[in-house]
């Protein structure tokens, strides 16, 4: 599966150290424009490179035909990564509540921190006292993710 990665979940990973999982998880793209986003924590943008991440160039014509989908809440880059997985048909990795809504009437597959989170589990590719870290750290850095959601996996994975 190819998915196009957003900002906030690139942060995320990065906060926690686990970029590498989310490539281990599918073949992950990100936009130039999402890239130049990840600025923080230090030396995010050399981690998202270093796991094999690819960065994408936007072209002019991506982003004339990209402004169909800006609508309401969605920023540029937003619609930049909805206009990308929708003409290239690959999944999209976020957790903006706007760029989720539209990419779902769109009918592009969405996931978020918490399935990546979920898949390491079920996978096998960290522990879960690891990912049970994971949501705590994210928790603390008021990260966002749905409270409901979160309860079940840390039920699931013992937390």
């Amino acid at each position: 599966m190819i998915v196009i990665a957003d900002a906030n979940v690139l942060i995320d990973l990065g906060l926690v150290n686990g970029l590498g999982v989310l490539t281990q998880l599918a073949q992950v793209e990100v936009l130039d424009v999402v890239f130049n986003e990840c600025t923080a924590p230090s030396q995010l943008q050399d981690l998202i490179i270093s796991v094999g991440i690819q960065k994408i160039e936007v072209t002019i014509d991506w982003l004339l035909a990209s402004r169909q989908y800006q609508q309401g809440e969605l920023s540029s880059p937003d619609a930049l990564c909805l206009y990308y997985a929708k003409t290239f048909e690959c999944g999209l990795i976020t957790n903006d509540k706007p760029l989720r809504k539209a990419s779902q009437q769109q009918g592009i597959e969405i996931h978020g921190t918490l399935w990546i989170i979920r898949q390491a589990y079920e996978q096998k590719i960290l522990s879960s006292n690891e990912l049970c870290k994971w949501i705590s750290t994210l928790g603390k850095l008021d990260r966002r993710m749905p409270a409901q959601e979160v309860g079940k996996l840390r039920d699931l994975m013992g937390c």
